[in-house]
Protein backbone atom coordinates (compact mmCIF):
# COMPACT_ATOMS: atom_id res chain seq x y z
CA UNK A 1 0.00 0.00 0.00
CA UNK A 2 3.11 1.87 1.01
CA UNK A 3 4.39 1.69 -2.29
CA UNK A 4 0.97 2.53 -4.49
CA UNK A 5 0.82 5.77 -2.58
CA UNK A 6 4.58 6.97 -2.91
CA UNK A 7 4.01 8.44 -6.36
CA UNK A 8 1.20 10.49 -5.32
CA UNK A 9 2.93 11.86 -1.92
CA UNK A 10 6.34 12.73 -4.56
CA UNK A 11 3.47 14.78 -6.51
CA UNK A 12 2.08 16.57 -3.38
CA UNK A 13 6.08 17.45 -2.56
CA UNK A 14 6.65 18.57 -6.06
CA UNK A 15 3.84 20.82 -5.82
CA UNK A 16 4.45 22.23 -2.45
CA UNK A 17 7.94 23.40 -3.31
CA UNK A 18 6.95 25.15 -6.73
CA UNK A 19 4.14 27.00 -4.69
CA UNK A 20 6.84 28.17 -2.31
CA UNK A 21 9.36 29.78 -4.92
CA UNK A 22 6.09 30.98 -6.36
CA UNK A 23 5.49 32.88 -3.19
CA UNK A 24 9.34 34.16 -2.13
CA UNK A 25 9.59 34.93 -6.30
CA UNK A 26 6.59 37.56 -5.88
CA UNK A 27 7.41 38.94 -2.58
CA UNK A 28 10.70 39.47 -3.99
CA UNK A 29 9.34 40.89 -6.60
CA UNK A 30 6.37 43.10 -4.59
CA UNK A 31 9.65 44.19 -2.21
CA UNK A 32 11.70 45.48 -5.24
CA UNK A 33 9.20 47.07 -7.11
CA UNK A 34 7.03 48.47 -4.41
CA UNK A 35 8.35 52.02 -4.94
CA UNK A 36 8.11 51.83 -8.19
CA UNK A 37 4.53 51.09 -8.76
CA UNK A 38 3.68 55.19 -8.11
CA UNK A 39 2.78 57.67 -9.83
CA UNK A 40 6.49 59.68 -10.48
CA UNK A 41 5.99 63.28 -8.92
CA UNK A 42 7.75 66.49 -8.50
CA UNK A 43 8.01 67.69 -4.70
CA UNK A 44 5.02 67.02 -3.04
CA UNK A 45 3.00 70.55 -1.59
CA UNK A 46 5.79 72.73 -1.24
CA UNK A 47 4.33 75.53 -0.50
CA UNK A 48 2.72 73.86 3.31
CA UNK A 49 4.86 75.27 6.17
CA UNK A 50 6.88 72.74 7.94
CA UNK A 51 5.00 72.29 11.17
CA UNK A 52 2.57 70.44 10.35
CA UNK A 53 3.97 67.30 11.32
CA UNK A 54 4.34 63.89 10.46
CA UNK A 55 1.36 61.75 8.86
CA UNK A 56 1.08 58.37 8.32
CA UNK A 57 0.36 58.18 4.17
CA UNK A 58 1.31 54.88 3.63
CA UNK A 59 -1.85 53.39 2.84
CA UNK A 60 -5.15 54.53 1.30
CA UNK A 61 -6.79 53.40 4.70
CA UNK A 62 -3.93 55.41 6.96
CA UNK A 63 -4.49 58.56 4.55
CA UNK A 64 -8.23 59.23 4.62
CA UNK A 65 -7.93 57.92 8.67
CA UNK A 66 -5.20 60.94 8.90
CA UNK A 67 -7.48 63.32 7.00
CA UNK A 68 -10.73 62.40 8.97
CA UNK A 69 -9.40 63.04 12.17
CA UNK A 70 -7.43 66.19 11.26
CA UNK A 71 -11.06 67.21 10.35
CA UNK A 72 -12.62 66.24 13.40
CA UNK A 73 -10.00 67.84 15.86
CA UNK A 74 -10.35 70.89 13.33
CA UNK A 75 -6.86 71.28 12.26
CA UNK A 76 -7.83 71.78 8.75
CA UNK A 77 -4.33 72.35 7.78
CA UNK A 78 -2.68 69.32 9.08
CA UNK A 79 -6.27 68.01 6.60
CA UNK A 80 -4.75 69.67 3.79
CA UNK A 81 -1.24 67.88 4.09
CA UNK A 82 -3.45 64.67 3.00
CA UNK A 83 -4.39 66.72 -0.19
CA UNK A 84 -2.04 66.89 -3.68
CA UNK A 85 -1.70 70.44 -3.92
CA UNK A 86 0.69 70.48 -7.15
CA UNK A 87 -1.89 71.90 -9.56
CA UNK A 88 -2.25 74.74 -7.04
CA UNK A 89 0.58 77.59 -7.12
CA UNK A 90 3.55 76.99 -4.07
CA UNK A 91 2.63 80.27 -3.10
CA UNK A 92 -0.97 79.93 -2.59
CA UNK A 93 -1.03 76.35 -1.14
CA UNK A 94 -0.85 77.43 2.57
CA UNK A 95 -3.60 79.69 2.48
CA UNK A 96 -5.96 77.68 0.44
CA UNK A 97 -4.89 73.85 1.94
CA UNK A 98 -7.56 74.18 5.09
CA UNK A 99 -10.50 75.60 2.75
CA UNK A 100 -9.93 72.95 0.27
CA UNK A 101 -9.83 70.19 3.15
CA UNK A 102 -12.80 71.75 4.43
CA UNK A 103 -14.55 71.21 1.11
CA UNK A 104 -13.86 68.09 0.68
CA UNK A 105 -14.71 66.73 3.81
CA UNK A 106 -18.23 68.11 3.30
CA UNK A 107 -18.46 66.60 -0.89
CA UNK A 108 -17.26 62.64 1.33
CA UNK A 109 -20.41 63.63 3.80
CA UNK A 110 -22.10 65.00 1.81
CA UNK A 111 -22.22 62.37 -1.33
CA UNK A 112 -21.83 59.31 1.08
CA UNK A 113 -18.37 58.38 -0.99
CA UNK A 114 -16.25 56.10 2.15
CA UNK A 115 -17.04 53.07 2.08
CA UNK A 116 -13.92 51.02 4.57
CA UNK A 117 -14.70 47.61 2.98
CA UNK A 118 -13.52 48.87 -0.22
CA UNK A 119 -10.03 50.92 1.26
CA UNK A 120 -7.06 48.39 1.86
CA UNK A 121 -4.45 49.39 3.86
CA UNK A 122 -1.47 48.10 2.02
CA UNK A 123 0.87 50.17 0.64
CA UNK A 124 0.45 48.91 -3.19
CA UNK A 125 -3.35 48.45 -2.36
CA UNK A 126 -3.42 44.92 -3.53
CA UNK A 127 -6.49 43.48 -4.77
CA UNK A 128 -7.00 39.29 -4.10
CA UNK A 129 -9.45 37.66 -5.95
CA UNK A 130 -11.68 35.71 -4.18
CA UNK A 131 -12.41 32.13 -4.62
CA UNK A 132 -14.58 31.39 -7.46
CA UNK A 133 -11.92 33.94 -9.59
CA UNK A 134 -9.31 32.96 -11.60
CA UNK A 135 -7.28 36.36 -11.70
CA UNK A 136 -3.74 36.68 -9.92
CA UNK A 137 -3.48 39.05 -7.02
CA UNK A 138 -2.61 42.79 -8.48
CA UNK A 139 -1.74 46.02 -6.95
CA UNK A 140 -3.42 49.76 -7.82
CA UNK A 141 -1.47 53.06 -7.68
CA UNK A 142 -5.32 54.78 -7.42
CA UNK A 143 -8.36 53.70 -5.06
CA UNK A 144 -11.48 55.09 -6.56
CA UNK A 145 -13.73 56.15 -4.01
CA UNK A 146 -16.70 56.98 -5.78
CA UNK A 147 -17.64 59.88 -8.39
CA UNK A 148 -19.59 63.37 -8.20
CA UNK A 149 -21.44 64.94 -11.08
CA UNK A 150 -20.11 68.28 -12.16
CA UNK A 151 -21.76 70.09 -15.28
CA UNK A 152 -23.17 66.45 -16.34
CA UNK A 153 -19.59 65.06 -16.21
CA UNK A 154 -18.11 62.47 -13.74
CA UNK A 155 -15.42 63.71 -11.41
CA UNK A 156 -13.96 60.88 -9.77
CA UNK A 157 -12.78 61.29 -5.84
CA UNK A 158 -9.77 59.06 -5.65
CA UNK A 159 -6.27 58.60 -3.44
CA UNK A 160 -3.83 58.17 -5.54
CA UNK A 161 0.33 56.57 -4.68
CA UNK A 162 2.96 59.24 -5.49
CA UNK A 163 6.72 58.99 -5.64
CA UNK A 164 8.53 62.13 -4.64
CA UNK A 165 12.26 61.98 -6.27
CA UNK A 166 13.73 62.36 -2.42
CA UNK A 167 11.06 60.65 0.15
CA UNK A 168 8.70 57.16 0.08
CA UNK A 169 5.78 56.70 -1.71
CA UNK A 170 2.68 58.15 -0.10
CA UNK A 171 -1.02 58.13 -0.91
CA UNK A 172 -2.93 61.87 -1.69
CA UNK A 173 -5.86 62.97 -2.93
CA UNK A 174 -5.44 63.14 -6.50
CA UNK A 175 -4.56 67.00 -7.77
CA UNK A 176 -7.43 66.36 -10.90
CA UNK A 177 -10.11 66.20 -7.87
CA UNK A 178 -8.57 68.67 -5.77
CA UNK A 179 -8.26 71.22 -8.47
CA UNK A 180 -12.24 70.58 -8.48
CA UNK A 181 -13.11 70.97 -5.37
CA UNK A 182 -14.23 74.61 -5.19
CA UNK A 183 -16.91 73.72 -8.27
CA UNK A 184 -18.20 70.66 -6.72
CA UNK A 185 -18.76 72.09 -3.40
CA UNK A 186 -20.64 75.11 -4.93
CA UNK A 187 -22.50 72.67 -7.39
CA UNK A 188 -25.57 72.19 -4.49
CA UNK A 189 -25.36 76.14 -4.18
CA UNK A 190 -24.74 77.80 -1.06
CA UNK A 191 -28.06 76.76 0.62
CA UNK A 192 -29.26 78.75 3.55
CA UNK A 193 -28.22 76.04 6.08
CA UNK A 194 -24.24 77.18 4.67
CA UNK A 195 -25.23 80.62 5.98
CA UNK A 196 -26.18 80.51 9.34
CA UNK A 197 -23.63 77.84 10.39
CA UNK A 198 -20.42 77.58 9.94
CA UNK A 199 -19.05 74.53 7.57
CA UNK A 200 -16.62 73.41 9.86
CA UNK A 201 -19.67 72.60 12.59
CA UNK A 202 -21.14 70.13 9.66
CA UNK A 203 -18.63 68.04 8.97
CA UNK A 204 -16.90 67.82 12.65
CA UNK A 205 -19.78 64.64 13.07
CA UNK A 206 -19.11 62.33 10.25
CA UNK A 207 -20.49 59.52 11.35
CA UNK A 208 -24.17 60.60 12.16
CA UNK A 209 -26.38 63.88 11.44
CA UNK A 210 -26.17 66.80 13.38
CA UNK A 211 -28.78 68.39 15.50
CA UNK A 212 -29.21 71.35 13.52
CA UNK A 213 -29.50 69.15 10.52
CA UNK A 214 -32.19 67.17 11.69
CA UNK A 215 -34.09 70.05 12.66
CA UNK A 216 -33.24 71.64 9.49
CA UNK A 217 -34.53 68.47 7.67
CA UNK A 218 -37.87 68.82 10.21
CA UNK A 219 -38.84 72.41 9.62
CA UNK A 220 -38.33 71.56 5.44
CA UNK A 221 -40.63 68.38 6.32
CA UNK A 222 -43.69 70.53 8.26
CA UNK A 223 -43.19 73.56 5.45
CA UNK A 224 -43.68 71.11 2.80
CA UNK A 225 -46.38 69.91 4.41
CA UNK A 226 -48.34 72.88 5.25
CA UNK A 227 -48.18 74.01 1.45
CA UNK A 228 -49.54 70.22 0.51
CA UNK A 229 -52.66 71.32 3.12
CA UNK A 230 -53.05 74.54 1.70
CA UNK A 231 -52.93 73.66 -1.84
CA UNK A 232 -55.64 71.23 -1.38
CA UNK A 233 -57.30 73.35 0.14
CA UNK A 234 -57.23 75.97 -2.66
CA UNK A 235 -58.08 73.19 -5.17
CA UNK A 236 -60.86 71.81 -4.10
CA UNK A 237 -62.54 75.45 -3.87
CA UNK A 238 -61.66 75.84 -7.62
CA UNK A 239 -63.30 72.69 -8.15
CA UNK A 240 -66.63 74.31 -7.51
CA UNK A 241 -65.82 76.50 -10.68
CA UNK A 242 -65.58 73.77 -12.76
CA UNK A 243 -68.56 72.47 -15.01
CA UNK A 244 -70.61 69.41 -13.10
CA UNK A 245 -69.53 66.96 -15.31
CA UNK A 246 -65.72 67.70 -14.49
CA UNK A 247 -66.18 68.37 -10.67
CA UNK A 248 -66.01 64.64 -9.58
CA UNK A 249 -62.90 64.15 -11.54
CA UNK A 250 -61.32 67.64 -10.17
CA UNK A 251 -62.14 66.22 -6.03
CA UNK A 252 -60.28 63.14 -7.29
CA UNK A 253 -57.40 64.92 -8.73
CA UNK A 254 -57.01 67.13 -5.53
CA UNK A 255 -55.40 65.18 -2.98
CA UNK A 256 -52.85 63.42 -5.36
CA UNK A 257 -51.55 66.89 -6.72
CA UNK A 258 -51.36 68.56 -3.35
CA UNK A 259 -49.46 65.31 -2.71
CA UNK A 260 -47.26 65.76 -5.65
CA UNK A 261 -46.60 69.44 -4.71
CA UNK A 262 -45.64 69.50 -0.90
CA UNK A 263 -42.94 66.25 -2.26
CA UNK A 264 -41.29 68.51 -4.92
CA UNK A 265 -41.68 71.01 -2.89
CA UNK A 266 -39.67 69.21 -0.13
CA UNK A 267 -37.12 68.02 -3.11
CA UNK A 268 -36.06 70.99 -4.48
CA UNK A 269 -35.73 72.55 -0.54
CA UNK A 270 -33.34 69.59 0.04
CA UNK A 271 -31.59 70.89 -3.29
CA UNK A 272 -31.95 74.39 -3.22
CA UNK A 273 -32.20 75.89 0.29
CA UNK A 274 -31.10 73.31 2.84
CA UNK A 275 -28.38 70.90 1.30
CA UNK A 276 -28.36 68.20 4.02
CA UNK A 277 -25.60 65.85 4.40
CA UNK A 278 -25.20 61.75 5.03
CA UNK A 279 -26.22 59.61 6.56
CA UNK A 280 -29.92 61.80 7.05
CA UNK A 281 -29.81 63.52 2.94
CA UNK A 282 -29.56 59.77 1.59
CA UNK A 283 -32.78 58.57 3.11
CA UNK A 284 -34.82 62.03 2.88
CA UNK A 285 -34.17 62.30 -0.96
CA UNK A 286 -35.10 58.84 -1.10
CA UNK A 287 -38.18 59.22 0.65
CA UNK A 288 -39.11 62.43 -0.94
CA UNK A 289 -38.87 60.99 -4.67
CA UNK A 290 -40.79 57.67 -3.94
CA UNK A 291 -43.21 60.27 -2.49
CA UNK A 292 -43.32 62.06 -5.79
CA UNK A 293 -43.16 59.00 -7.75
CA UNK A 294 -46.27 57.42 -6.13
CA UNK A 295 -48.35 60.94 -5.96
CA UNK A 296 -47.34 61.34 -9.76
CA UNK A 297 -49.02 58.09 -10.59
CA UNK A 298 -51.89 58.11 -8.38
CA UNK A 299 -52.38 61.71 -10.12
CA UNK A 300 -52.01 60.12 -13.57
CA UNK A 301 -54.79 57.48 -12.65
CA UNK A 302 -56.94 59.94 -11.27
CA UNK A 303 -57.04 62.16 -14.12
CA UNK A 304 -57.04 59.48 -17.17
CA UNK A 305 -60.01 58.13 -15.29
CA UNK A 306 -61.68 60.96 -14.64
CA UNK A 307 -60.95 62.77 -18.14
CA UNK A 308 -62.45 59.39 -19.61
CA UNK A 309 -65.54 59.10 -17.85
CA UNK A 310 -66.55 62.81 -18.54
CA UNK A 311 -65.49 62.58 -22.06
CA UNK A 312 -67.51 59.63 -22.32
CA UNK A 313 -70.19 60.90 -20.96
CA UNK A 314 -70.03 64.23 -23.20
CA UNK A 315 -69.16 63.16 -26.62
CA UNK A 316 -70.62 59.35 -26.23
CA UNK A 317 -74.62 59.80 -26.08
CA UNK A 318 -76.12 57.86 -23.80
CA UNK A 319 -76.69 53.85 -23.26
CA UNK A 320 -80.36 53.95 -24.72
CA UNK A 321 -79.26 55.41 -27.86
CA UNK A 322 -79.75 53.44 -31.37
CA UNK A 323 -76.14 54.38 -32.75
CA UNK A 324 -73.88 50.94 -31.86
CA UNK A 325 -70.67 53.25 -33.09
CA UNK A 326 -71.22 55.34 -29.89
CA UNK A 327 -71.59 51.91 -27.57
CA UNK A 328 -68.26 50.75 -29.20
CA UNK A 329 -66.45 53.57 -29.07
CA UNK A 330 -67.48 53.81 -25.11
CA UNK A 331 -66.36 50.37 -24.58
CA UNK A 332 -63.22 50.99 -25.93
CA UNK A 333 -62.47 53.97 -23.96
CA UNK A 334 -63.17 52.37 -21.00
CA UNK A 335 -60.84 49.37 -21.62
CA UNK A 336 -58.57 51.26 -22.41
CA UNK A 337 -58.74 53.60 -19.46
CA UNK A 338 -58.37 50.54 -17.35
CA UNK A 339 -55.19 48.96 -19.65
CA UNK A 340 -53.58 52.71 -18.74
CA UNK A 341 -53.89 52.54 -14.93
CA UNK A 342 -52.94 49.00 -15.13
CA UNK A 343 -49.16 49.72 -17.07
CA UNK A 344 -48.79 53.23 -15.21
CA UNK A 345 -49.37 51.28 -11.94
CA UNK A 346 -47.17 48.41 -12.76
CA UNK A 347 -44.59 50.46 -14.21
CA UNK A 348 -44.57 52.84 -10.70
CA UNK A 349 -44.00 50.12 -8.71
CA UNK A 350 -41.63 48.20 -10.58
CA UNK A 351 -39.55 51.50 -10.54
CA UNK A 352 -40.30 52.34 -6.92
CA UNK A 353 -39.17 48.74 -6.32
CA UNK A 354 -35.79 49.72 -7.92
CA UNK A 355 -35.09 52.86 -6.06
CA UNK A 356 -35.44 51.94 -3.22
CA UNK A 357 -32.89 48.62 -4.11
CA UNK A 358 -35.45 45.58 -3.12
CA UNK A 359 -34.34 43.83 -6.37
CA UNK A 360 -30.71 44.45 -4.74
CA UNK A 361 -31.04 42.86 -1.60
CA UNK A 362 -31.86 39.49 -3.27
CA UNK A 363 -28.95 39.27 -5.21
CA UNK A 364 -27.62 36.68 -7.89
CA UNK A 365 -30.52 34.06 -6.05
CA UNK A 366 -32.96 36.12 -7.34
CA UNK A 367 -31.23 35.63 -10.95
CA UNK A 368 -30.88 31.77 -10.28
CA UNK A 369 -34.44 31.33 -9.59
CA UNK A 370 -35.78 33.68 -11.36
CA UNK A 371 -36.90 30.75 -14.32
CA UNK A 372 -38.83 29.01 -11.62
CA UNK A 373 -40.18 31.65 -10.23
CA UNK A 374 -41.67 32.91 -13.61
CA UNK A 375 -43.45 29.89 -14.13
CA UNK A 376 -45.00 29.73 -10.63
CA UNK A 377 -46.57 33.63 -11.29
CA UNK A 378 -47.57 32.51 -15.06
CA UNK A 379 -49.42 29.56 -13.02
CA UNK A 380 -50.86 31.03 -9.88
CA UNK A 381 -51.72 34.37 -12.21
CA UNK A 382 -53.49 32.60 -15.02
CA UNK A 383 -56.62 32.81 -14.07
CA UNK A 384 -55.91 36.69 -14.28
CA UNK A 385 -53.62 36.79 -17.15
CA UNK A 386 -56.53 35.07 -19.10
CA UNK A 387 -59.50 37.98 -17.92
CA UNK A 388 -57.46 40.32 -18.96
CA UNK A 389 -56.52 39.15 -22.49
CA UNK A 390 -60.31 38.45 -23.02
CA UNK A 391 -61.02 42.22 -22.04
CA UNK A 392 -58.97 43.44 -24.75
CA UNK A 393 -59.87 40.77 -27.38
CA UNK A 394 -63.54 42.01 -26.01
CA UNK A 395 -62.10 46.06 -27.38
CA UNK A 396 -60.64 45.05 -30.19
CA UNK A 397 -63.00 42.54 -31.76
CA UNK A 398 -66.18 43.72 -30.51
CA UNK A 399 -68.68 41.10 -29.48
CA UNK A 400 -70.69 43.11 -27.01
CA UNK A 401 -70.35 46.79 -25.84
CA UNK A 402 -71.40 49.01 -22.81
CA UNK A 403 -75.33 49.28 -22.88
CA UNK A 404 -75.97 46.33 -25.09
CA UNK A 405 -78.92 44.12 -24.30
CA UNK A 406 -77.97 40.40 -23.99
CA UNK A 407 -79.44 37.00 -23.22
CA UNK A 408 -76.12 35.04 -20.96
CA UNK A 409 -77.40 32.01 -19.37
CA UNK A 410 -80.92 32.79 -19.20
CA UNK A 411 -80.69 35.90 -18.07
CA UNK A 412 -81.87 38.75 -20.00
CA UNK A 413 -79.37 42.19 -18.92
CA UNK A 414 -77.56 45.36 -20.15
CA UNK A 415 -74.40 45.22 -19.97
CA UNK A 416 -73.39 48.00 -17.59
CA UNK A 417 -69.71 47.67 -17.21
CA UNK A 418 -67.05 46.22 -18.52
CA UNK A 419 -63.94 46.40 -16.17
CA UNK A 420 -60.57 45.36 -16.07
CA UNK A 421 -61.03 41.37 -15.61
CA UNK A 422 -64.88 41.42 -15.07
CA UNK A 423 -68.10 41.80 -17.27
CA UNK A 424 -71.04 43.84 -15.23
CA UNK A 425 -74.55 42.63 -16.52
CA UNK A 426 -77.63 44.20 -14.96
CA UNK A 427 -80.86 41.92 -15.24
CA UNK A 428 -84.18 43.82 -15.54
CA UNK A 429 -84.91 43.63 -11.89
CA UNK A 430 -81.75 45.84 -10.95
CA UNK A 431 -79.58 42.95 -10.01
CA UNK A 432 -76.20 42.20 -10.93
CA UNK A 433 -74.89 39.44 -12.52
CA UNK A 434 -71.08 39.34 -12.20
CA UNK A 435 -68.94 37.60 -15.03
CA UNK A 436 -65.35 36.92 -15.94
CA UNK A 437 -64.67 37.67 -19.31
CA UNK A 438 -63.23 34.38 -20.38
CA UNK A 439 -66.25 33.21 -19.43
CA UNK A 440 -68.07 35.65 -21.43
CA UNK A 441 -66.05 34.58 -24.52
CA UNK A 442 -66.41 31.05 -23.95
CA UNK A 443 -70.01 30.74 -23.70
CA UNK A 444 -72.98 31.56 -26.30
CA UNK A 445 -74.95 34.38 -25.20
CA UNK A 446 -77.26 36.72 -27.53
CA UNK A 447 -76.76 39.99 -28.33
CA UNK A 448 -80.03 41.59 -29.06
CA UNK A 449 -78.57 45.26 -29.78
CA UNK A 450 -75.64 44.20 -31.68
CA UNK A 451 -76.81 45.93 -35.03
CA UNK A 452 -79.03 48.41 -33.25
CA UNK A 453 -81.34 49.21 -30.45
CA UNK A 454 -84.05 48.15 -32.64
CA UNK A 455 -85.53 44.63 -31.64
CA UNK A 456 -87.96 42.48 -33.47
CA UNK A 457 -90.18 40.45 -31.10
CA UNK A 458 -92.69 37.88 -31.51
CA UNK A 459 -95.92 37.41 -29.95
CA UNK A 460 -97.46 33.71 -29.99
CA UNK A 461 -101.36 34.04 -29.82
CA UNK A 462 -103.35 30.40 -30.23
CA UNK A 463 -106.63 30.80 -31.65
CA UNK A 464 -109.12 28.66 -33.40
CA UNK A 465 -108.15 27.37 -36.83
CA UNK A 466 -111.69 29.01 -37.85
CA UNK A 467 -110.44 32.63 -37.21
CA UNK A 468 -109.95 35.53 -39.68
CA UNK A 469 -106.42 36.18 -39.83
CA UNK A 470 -107.24 39.56 -41.78
CA UNK A 471 -109.39 40.67 -38.56
CA UNK A 472 -106.53 40.06 -36.36
CA UNK A 473 -103.96 41.88 -38.57
CA UNK A 474 -106.29 44.46 -38.75
CA UNK A 475 -106.74 44.81 -34.63
CA UNK A 476 -102.54 44.61 -34.84
CA UNK A 477 -102.11 46.99 -37.07
CA UNK A 478 -104.53 49.44 -34.93
CA UNK A 479 -102.52 48.35 -31.57
CA UNK A 480 -98.85 49.21 -33.35
CA UNK A 481 -99.82 52.08 -34.98
CA UNK A 482 -100.84 54.07 -32.31
CA UNK A 483 -97.82 53.29 -29.91
CA UNK A 484 -94.56 55.44 -29.45
CA UNK A 485 -92.39 52.44 -28.56
CA UNK A 486 -92.89 50.87 -32.11
CA UNK A 487 -90.82 51.84 -34.83
CA UNK A 488 -91.66 52.55 -38.44
CA UNK A 489 -91.60 49.33 -39.77
CA UNK A 490 -95.15 47.39 -39.99
CA UNK A 491 -95.94 44.43 -37.90
CA UNK A 492 -96.66 41.17 -39.64
CA UNK A 493 -99.20 38.03 -38.43
CA UNK A 494 -98.96 35.17 -40.02
CA UNK A 495 -100.51 31.51 -38.95
CA UNK A 496 -97.53 29.42 -38.71
CA UNK A 497 -98.60 27.04 -36.87
CA UNK A 498 -101.63 24.38 -36.82
CA UNK A 499 -102.20 21.35 -35.08
CA UNK A 500 -105.94 19.04 -34.67
CA UNK A 501 -107.62 21.52 -31.88
CA UNK A 502 -105.79 24.98 -32.42
CA UNK A 503 -104.27 27.37 -34.80
CA UNK A 504 -101.04 29.55 -33.69
CA UNK A 505 -100.43 32.61 -35.11
CA UNK A 506 -97.32 34.62 -34.95
CA UNK A 507 -97.24 38.38 -34.79
CA UNK A 508 -93.73 40.25 -35.44
CA UNK A 509 -93.49 43.46 -33.79
CA UNK A 510 -90.37 45.98 -33.97
CA UNK A 511 -89.65 48.68 -31.16
CA UNK A 512 -87.33 51.11 -30.48
CA UNK A 513 -85.51 49.57 -27.86
CA UNK A 514 -85.27 45.77 -26.16
CA UNK A 515 -87.03 47.64 -22.89
CA UNK A 516 -89.86 49.13 -25.22
CA UNK A 517 -89.92 46.05 -26.98
CA UNK A 518 -90.32 44.05 -24.21
CA UNK A 519 -93.29 46.24 -22.95
CA UNK A 520 -94.75 46.36 -26.32
CA UNK A 521 -95.20 43.16 -27.08
CA UNK A 522 -96.86 42.29 -23.75
CA UNK A 523 -99.88 45.19 -24.18
CA UNK A 524 -99.75 43.96 -27.76
CA UNK A 525 -100.63 40.13 -26.47
CA UNK A 526 -102.69 41.43 -24.03
CA UNK A 527 -104.93 43.71 -26.38
CA UNK A 528 -105.22 40.72 -28.61
CA UNK A 529 -106.02 38.17 -26.40
CA UNK A 530 -109.12 40.73 -25.38
CA UNK A 531 -109.72 41.50 -29.20
CA UNK A 532 -110.49 37.43 -29.90
CA UNK A 533 -112.52 37.08 -26.16
CA UNK A 534 -114.98 39.78 -27.13
CA UNK A 535 -115.07 38.72 -31.28
CA UNK A 536 -118.26 37.12 -31.61
CA UNK A 537 -118.47 35.94 -27.88
CA UNK A 538 -115.19 34.23 -27.67
CA UNK A 539 -115.72 31.59 -30.53
CA UNK A 540 -112.36 31.90 -32.09
CA UNK A 541 -110.64 31.33 -28.93
CA UNK A 542 -108.88 27.52 -28.42
CA UNK A 543 -110.92 24.85 -28.51
CA UNK A 544 -110.43 21.24 -27.50
CA UNK A 545 -112.79 19.44 -29.59
CA UNK A 546 -114.70 15.31 -28.96
CA UNK A 547 -116.23 13.42 -31.17
CA UNK A 548 -119.30 11.41 -29.99
CA UNK A 549 -120.16 8.45 -31.46
CA UNK A 550 -124.22 7.33 -31.51
CA UNK A 551 -124.35 4.12 -30.51
CA UNK A 552 -126.35 1.94 -32.91
CA UNK A 553 -124.59 3.14 -36.06
CA UNK A 554 -121.34 4.21 -34.48
CA UNK A 555 -121.86 7.29 -36.39
CA UNK A 556 -121.10 10.47 -35.58
CA UNK A 557 -124.20 12.45 -33.65
CA UNK A 558 -122.96 16.13 -34.95
CA UNK A 559 -123.16 14.64 -38.21
CA UNK A 560 -126.31 13.13 -38.27
CA UNK A 561 -128.10 15.77 -35.91
CA UNK A 562 -126.91 18.98 -38.08
CA UNK A 563 -126.26 18.35 -41.40
CA UNK A 564 -126.76 22.28 -42.30
CA UNK A 565 -123.49 23.21 -41.73
CA UNK A 566 -125.52 26.61 -40.68
CA UNK A 567 -127.38 25.71 -37.53
CA UNK A 568 -125.75 26.81 -34.58
CA UNK A 569 -123.70 24.93 -32.21
CA UNK A 570 -125.12 22.28 -30.25
CA UNK A 571 -122.90 21.87 -27.59
CA UNK A 572 -120.64 19.46 -29.52
CA UNK A 573 -117.54 21.60 -29.07
CA UNK A 574 -117.17 22.56 -25.33
CA UNK A 575 -114.38 25.67 -24.82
Amino acid sequence: MIAGKAPLLLLAVILAFMQLVSSSAQAQEDESGSAAFAFKSEPLNVGLPADIGSLRLDTPRASLEAFLEAIRRKDFRRAGATLNLNAIPAEEQADRAPELALMLAFILRRYDLIDWTDIPDQPDARVLPRLQQSTSPYKRRSVELGTVELDGRPIPISLQRFQPPDGEAVWLFSPFMVERVPDIYREPGRDLLSRWLPLSERVDTYDYSSTVERIAAALMLTAALVLGLLSYLGMRLMVRLLPLRYRRAGKNVCLPLAVLIAAVAFRISLKELVVLTLPIAKSMDVASEIVALAAGAWLVLQTASGLSLALSRKYVVPLTSDDPENRRIQTAVYVARRLVIVAVALVSIGYILLRVGIFESFGISILASAGALGVLVAIAARPLLGNMVAGLQIALTDPVRIGDVVVFDEHWATVEDISFAHTVLRTWIDTRIIVPHSDLLSRPFENWSKEGDAVRRIVKIPVDYRIDVDSVREKVKEIVESDARATSEPPQVEMVELTGEVAVLWVWISATSAFNSWYLHNEVREKLVKHIRELEGGRYLPRRRHLILNKEGDSPLGEADQPNSDAPDTGAENS
